[in-house]
């Protein structure tokens, strides 16, 4: 009986070990696939973020679940998930190279539609100033429509520096700052009684 016991915790005692050495054996390899999945991920973050902001969390997650499983000392958790993770880093690359060809498009045709349009916007309303000026807006004391002017003078040459960056190239930037100058220009032309287009 004594000698089945001994036995049979030898038996144990050999499992564990082998169990032991095989989860040691995973260790090293674990922690490569996480290095080189975070280097990968490193590359492609800033364009997935920008760009295919739910996706890039999504993929973000899957390698955050991968870490915690390497820090319990599951290796082979993360060795069986690596694989599926850096297909997800590609999918997210590639998906991140799609939208941000296709945002430049958007960006690019924004920014022509503000050069075809608000020139001609401006010179309308600096004319319907100097009619105002003469015959105040009903309802509009002086007072206001200084303020409203000098607004919408800031504004022009909010424009004329994002006519700098569309000239540069630079399409994205030119749309933002003319997205601002819309703004007030459609607020200058309602406070001056004009259709704002």
């Amino acid at each position: 009986m004594s000698r089945t016991i001994t036995l049979s915790r030898l038996a144990a005692t050999f499992v564990m070990a082998v169990a032991l050495a095989a989860c040691a054996s995973q260790k090293e390899p674990a922690q490569q696939s996480l290095t080189e999945l975070e280097g990968a991920m490193a590359k492609v973050a800033e364009m997935g973020q920008k760009y295919m902001p739910e996706e890039y969390a999504e993929v973000d997650a899957q390698i955050a679940g991968l870490k915690a499983s390497f820090d319990k000392g599951d290796y082979a958790a993360v060795v069986a998930g690596a694989s599926k993770a850096a297909a997800a880093i590609r999918k997210l690359q590639a998906d991140s190279i799609i939208a941000k060809a296709n945002y430049a498009k958007q960006m690019n045709a924004e920014w022509a539609d503000f050069t075809r349009t608000m020139p001609d916007t401006i010179i309308a309303v600096d004319k319907q100033i100097s009619r105002a000026s003469r015959s105040l807006p009903k309802g509009m004391d002086r007072d206001t429509f200084k303020q409203t002017v000098a607004t919408f003078d800031e504004a022009k040459k909010t424009w004329e520096a994002a006519a700098e960056l569309g000239n540069a190239g630079k399409y994205e930037e030119a749309v933002m700052e003319s997205r601002k100058v819309k703004e007030v220009v459609d607020a200058t032309m309602q406070a001056l009684g004009m259709a704002a287009g």
